[in-house]
């Protein structure tokens, strides 16, 4: 994927990846401009799993860089949550809107699936508690899915990838309506 932010993203200063295939437990480098990098896209299967990511970097005056690192922190502080377990952003946007935005829209802020929680904050981050599984992820992720389709007609895509084997999701964030 192509995670960005302030300005910037992975393109710009990615330089190659090496990869593991689940399947096979081949490891192998693929260079940047082969990854097919776009907004949220690569061509990174979900059969694969990067276990390193090399970047290039410029020199800077370590004051410019102080404070460019100080307004990104600060600007996170009073938009995101902060001091949790998390994962970023948890689904894309779509086409003229904000997943964060649409799922605020339904009411979804501060629901919980075991000890995973939307965020209170922005509702396009899931905050895990350190008792949090895996599977209580996935369970938050498919139900918010599930709530935003059905209230909105928008289909929800993740940014994020699970790898492993998940049980039904145990969990709904079905209207009460």
């Amino acid at each position: 994927m192509n995670a960005g932010g302030h300005g910037s993203d992975t393109a710009q200063w990615l330089v190659d990846v090496s990869l593991l295939a689940i399947d096979t437990g081949e490891v192998f480098r693929v260079d940047a401009g082969d990854l097919e990098l776009s907004y949220r896209h690569s061509r990174i299967s979900s059969g694969e799993v990067v276990l390193r990511a090399r970047y290039r970097t410029i020199e800077r005056e370590p004051a410019a860089v102080e404070q460019a690192m100080r307004a990104i922190t600060s600007w996170r502080r009073e938009h995101q949550p902060g001091g949790t377990f998390n994962a970023g952003s948890v689904f894309k946007n779509p086409a003229g809107d904000a997943a964060g935005r649409i799922i605020d829209s339904v009411g979804l802020k501060g629901f919980r699936c075991g000890g995973a929680t939307v965020s209170e904050r922005h509702a396009n981050f899931f905050v895990a508690e350190p008792e949090a599984s895996a599977q209580d992820v996935y369970d938050l992720v498919h139900a918010v899915q599930a709530r935003v389709h059905t209230e909105t007609g928008v289909t929800l895509v993740p940014e994020i990838r699970f790898i492993g084997d998940f049980g039904e999701p145990g969990c709904s964030a079905a209207s009460d309506d």
